[in-house]
């Protein structure tokens, strides 16, 4: 099956809200294409949706889906493919969703990198959407005492994507619109 054919069908599954067929689909290409990170990041997007539509408890109180695997799925294709912006954001954002708060950071860094390195890939959406739900999680966290330890260190970090997510090239730079007169 070609990629295109690939994600046609897992699209059309992903619709009909049949995340486990979608992720089947994936697994499949996966185990025939193991260096193809098309495969891992669809496959971890899947799940991710499964879990979020479905919740991630079965009757006995254990996860469905092994959160630690859709993480290192999200990881080896922003692996396979270091440049592409959507798998580096996408493994990000699924660490935040998991509680990993200082991993999500450390991959959002890398994507600020890449931001900065090649003037063809813009991740200022990506940067913005990060900010607030780093903001989010961290107010989860502390119970929304931005004075906790915890807060001090990461509020900081959201701000300068927050800044950098509204176009600018760096934090530095957006203060200095706030220190004009």
């Amino acid at each position: 099956m070609s990629e295109e054919d690939l994600v046609t069908r897992a699209a059309q599954h992903i619709t009909q809200g049949d995340f486990m067929g979608a992720m089947a689909l994936f697994e499949s290409h996966v185990d025939t294409n193991p260096d193809d990170p098309l495969g891992y990041h669809g496959w971890a997007e899947a799940a991710l949706f499964e879990i979020q539509q479905n919740g991630n408890i079965d009757d006995n109180g254990k996860d469905r889906i092994n959160e630690g695997q859709v993480a290192a799925y999200f990881r080896k294709a922003s692996g396979l493919a270091p440049d592409n912006s959507e798998y580096l954001a996408a493994h990000a954002n699924a660490l935040l969703e998991f509680d990993r708060i200082p991993m999500a950071v450390r991959e959002f860094q890398k994507l600020r990198d890449l931001g900065a390195s090649d003037d063809e890939v813009d991740v200022s959406f990506h940067l913005y959407e990060a900010a607030r739900m780093l903001i989010d999680a961290v107010d989860l966290k502390t119970d929304f005492d931005r004075s906790h330890s915890f807060a001090r260190q990461y509020v900081p970090v959201a701000i300068e994507f927050a800044l950098l997510g509204l176009g600018f090239p760096s934090a530095n730079e957006a203060t200095e619109y706030l220190a004009e007169d």
